[in-house]
């Protein structure tokens, strides 16, 4: 598997099966995995997703003379296929069965030399071991029995560095945490129509307010109303608050703005990742739970605050400044239930919207962002 590195036609584009078993065994030698036939299976959860956009990034980048697939669900695959044009993006439904993934992406060319899953599912590591012919992820959920490698996840560290262990067995840096996804420039158009649609095209100091929860239980939700009040109190500091959602929130939304006692817009019913994506990156900052929104804006260099309450900020904090989560720290929290087993949900339903309101607005100045206020009559 010797390569001559100044001769690209040299370089091996398959791993034989001797240089499978001594992979697996002794890991890889840097410089001697890529060019490849590259698989990444990435997260179902909008969160997930731009966290592992990183390491991601990391391998797309190294394999830049190979071929890259990149299996993606369908709301995110026009995100995906836009920031990474060299690969080949392969959509399949998050409940399609792993043999019809798997059949799906070898038709596209053949096996993988080496497949790297990003999601924690058993089905994920069936996928890759039929597949891929070298494959790399997280050991539990039948990882250790399926992956060519596998490897635990720290529970002490932040969730985008979870992959780093598959890098430096590949023989690349670990993530950086500064680093930033572009939007790119075709996507661009997305958000200012939506903007336009609701009549806030030329609106200055927009915030984001994201209310809902894709996955983890109402635990996790700050109450609508209290999204509502922080709405009354950012448009009397001179900001633009807008409502964002996701398909199937619509009462969410009404919710936040009947609280508000304000026309607030809402946008996102009718967008799917790269939509949200593309609003997001319009906005001056956002405040949502900790949620697929806040990570969206954050890896896109928004700055975003993030309600915390039964989940742990250490691990998923919005990327960026140390001031990005907020929580009450009770003794009851992170609980990591999807349901408040006292009941009362109090690590939520206390964060006082005046507080949430300051704690934006310290995280603007600190971040350095021009704060563009307007009056309201």
């Amino acid at each position: 598997m010797k390569a001559n590195p100044s001769n690209p036609s040299q370089r091996p584009t398959k791993i034989g099966m001797m240089d499978a078993l001594r992979i697996f065994r002794h890991g890889y030698q840097a410089g001697e995995e890529f060019p490849c036939r590259l698989l990444v299976d990435m997260p179902n959860w909008l969160g997930d997703l731009m966290m592992a956009l990183p390491a991601t990034d990391r391998l797309v980048r190294a394999n830049s003379s190979g071929s890259t697939i990149l299996h993606v669900r369908p709301s995110s695959a026009r995100l995906i296929a836009a920031l990474y044009p060299e690969a080949d993006v392969i959509a399949t439904p998050r409940r399609q069965g792993a043999l019809r993934v798997s059949r799906k992406i070898v038709n596209r060319g053949g096996r993988a030399d080496i497949g790297v899953t990003m999601r924690n599912a058993s089905r994920a590591k069936i996928v890759l071991r039929v597949a891929a012919r070298w494959s790399a992820g997280t050991r539990n959920q039948g990882g250790r029995i399926l992956l060519s490698w596998s490897h635990r996840v720290g529970g002490d560290r932040h969730q985008i560095h979870d992959a780093d262990s598959v890098l430096r067995q590949l023989g690349l840096p670990i993530v950086d945490a500064g680093w930033r996804a572009i939007l790119p420039e075709v996507l661009r158009p997305i958000g200012r129509e939506a903007l336009e649609r609701v009549g806030i095209g030329n609106r200055k100091g927009l915030i984001g307010l994201a209310p809902g929860v894709a996955w983890g239980g109402s635990a996790k939700r700050w109450p609508q109303e209290s999204f509502g009040l922080l709405a009354k109190r950012l448009r009397a500091r001179g900001f633009s608050p807008v409502v964002i959602v996701g398909p199937g929130e619509e009462g969410l939304a009404a919710d936040v703005v009947a609280a508000s006692g304000l026309d607030l817009p809402v946008l996102g019913t009718d967008l799917d990742v790269a939509g949200i994506a593309s609003v997001l990156c319009l906005m001056d900052a956002m405040v949502g739970n900790d949620s697929g929104p806040a990570h969206t804006a954050a890896i896109f260099g928004i700055p975003a605050l993030a309600l915390f309450g039964p989940t742990e900020a250490l691990r998923t904090a919005p990327v960026g400044h140390s001031e990005a989560a907020m929580t009450l720290g009770l003794e009851c929290s992170p609980c990591h239930r999807l349901q408040c087993p006292l009941g009362h949900r109090n690590c939520m339903r206390d964060l006082d919207p005046e507080a949430v309101a300051e704690r934006l607005v310290g995280l603007l100045e600190r971040e350095q962002q021009p704060i563009r206020r307007v009056v309201h009559a």
